[in-house]
């Protein structure tokens, strides 16, 4: 998966620097995008509708990782601050996959 999502960050930076559509996108004009995938993603899951659910997925990761490129191209943040941000967030609310303490569901 690394490898794949490398050349997935590769090309959406390639994307924004040369495809005149994206390089005219703000994150407010973008975000409508995201919206839509996310709106298909769901879609997909109420139809069971896996293969479809696949590219959607796709669709939704290459917005989301877009948004954050943007974001970046406008000096709000670097694109890696949201994973980090994520990263720590999962640290505090799930210490137990860091500290190797079992963990079981309460019925």
């Amino acid at each position: 998966m690394e490898k794949e999502f490398e050349e997935f960050v590769k090309l959406a930076r390639k994307t924004l620097a040369e495809c005149p559509w994206a390089n005219t996108q703000t994150v407010k004009s973008y975000v409508k995008e995201l919206k839509a995938e996310a709106n298909e993603v769901i879609a997909a899951v109420d139809k069971n509708d896996y293969n479809n659910l696949k590219e959607e997925l796709g669709d939704l990761l290459w917005d989301t990782l877009m948004v954050m490129f943007i974001a970046e191209k406008e000096g709000w943040f670097k694109a890696t601050e949201p994973l980090n941000a994520l990263i720590e967030k999962m640290k505090r609310r799930k210490p137990f996959l860091f500290t190797g303490q079992k963990v079981t569901l309460k019925e």
